[in-house]
């Protein structure tokens, strides 16, 4: 019976002070066809330490990890984990950087993104990460989850990516949240689900719409209604792979009118009508799935 393996919210939420960080890190086991939930609201960091799965992220399907990969999920991506072999990994959760000087170093490789097509692909642990992530390990299975030791370790996990690791590898890991102003970024992207228009997560900024705007475009280089847009069509793309959710599901959950709304919808962004759309991301999924375990 598949089981939440990677289900995290028991653990950042057992707090024993106030606080509005929230960071910590797992280490599990799992089995082969196992299922895995992971939180839209946290980012994860994933190092396999063994095995490998298939992840599907967003407008990237179906990506092949083994064994010596490290990954990460962006918090509010849609995810789909297929676990090919029994798997060991360790799991950093975080809801944004802390650190001045790691998010100065995230920011110095923003020079590199600007001229890099991500493509969610991995970077290798080292023998340094390798060290790091047996120790992690070791007093996570001993019961250690002290917010303060998880947050150290997090701090030290930085400190090896910034030491040992290139701008070029942290720029392709960390892409999704690189940008001009990190804690900008992170804010957009952790609300951009809870709102229906640019002048509601305007509103939330608590900036004037104007600042907003120009910030916006700073940031993401295209006026904030566009990327809103983009957005739920990414969204929307993602439910309608998902096996078992039909398009009622669907009009009900992006708040579509009516049917003929939905598939005006689908007709402008994706050039077919829901129910082709579905099919041939089925259709994408299988050839995908197939290359991949070839």
């Amino acid at each position: 019976m598949p089981s939440e393996l990677l289900y995290l919210q028991e653990h950042l939420s057992c707090r024993h002070y106030i606080s509005d960080y929230r960071c910590g890190f797992v280490h599990r086991d799992i089995r082969k066809e196992d299922l895995v939930y992971l939180e839209k609201e946290y980012n994860h960091l994933i190092f396999l330490l063994e095995g490998e799965m298939i992840v599907s992220l967003d407008e990237f399907p179906s990506r092949c990890f083994m064994a010596g990969d490290i990954f990460f999920i962006p918090l509010s991506a849609h995810t789909k984990f297929v676990v090919t072999k029994d798997s060991k990994l360790v799991v950093f959760t975080f809801d944004r950087i802390k650190s001045v000087c790691d998010k100065f170093n995230l920011h110095s490789c923003w020079s590199v993104c600007k001229y890099m097509k991500y493509d969610f692909l991995p970077i290798k642990i080292i023998p340094q990460m390798k060290i790091f992530l047996e120790q992690a390990a070791y007093y996570y299975d001993q019961g250690v989850k002290c917010e303060h030791y998880h947050e150290i370790k997090m701090q030290e996990m930085f400190l090896i990516l910034r030491w040992f690791y290139t701008k070029e590898q942290i720029a392709q890991l960390f892409y999704p949240i690189i940008g001009q102003s990190i804690d900008f970024r992170v804010f957009v992207l952790n609300n951009h689900l809870k709102v229906k228009t640019s002048h509601e997560l305007a509103s939330l900024s608590m900036m004037g719409r104007s600042s907003f705007d120009t910030k916006f475009k700073e940031e993401f280089g295209i006026p904030p209604g566009q990327w809103l847009l983009k957005q739920k069509a990414k969204h929307i793309k993602a439910h309608l792979a998902t096996p078992g959710v039909t398009i009622s599901d669907i009009l009900i959950k992006f708040d579509f009118t009516s049917a003929s709304h939905f598939s005006r919808f689908c007709k402008q962004q994706f050039g077919y009508s829901p129910a082709k759309m579905m099919a041939k991301l089925k259709t994408e999924e299988t050839k995908t799935n197939t290359d991949s375990l070839a």
